[in-house]
């Protein structure tokens, strides 16, 4: 089977045709959901940043020596 290319194709528009193309109510529902991809990228980081700094935290943990008779 041969492999499939993707292209990403990239639509620039100024801000007022925008405005003048895309009703207020999707723009307001585009703008929160950026914000919640935002979040969402945020929460997967700071779940990375959390288990980095547990397994650092079992590394410095200082090892007990046990005295045996």
């Amino acid at each position: 089977m041969a492999e499939e290319k993707m292209r990403e194709i990239k639509i620039s528009l100024p801000e007022e045709l925008f405005l003048l193309l895309v009703p207020e109510k999707a723009q307001e529902h585009m703008i929160r959901a950026k914000k919640e991809f935002l979040l969402a990228l945020r929460s997967l980081i700071d779940s990375r940043i959390e288990a980095l700094e547990k397994k650092e935290e079992k590394k410095a943990a200082p090892k007990k020596k046990i005295k045996i008779d």
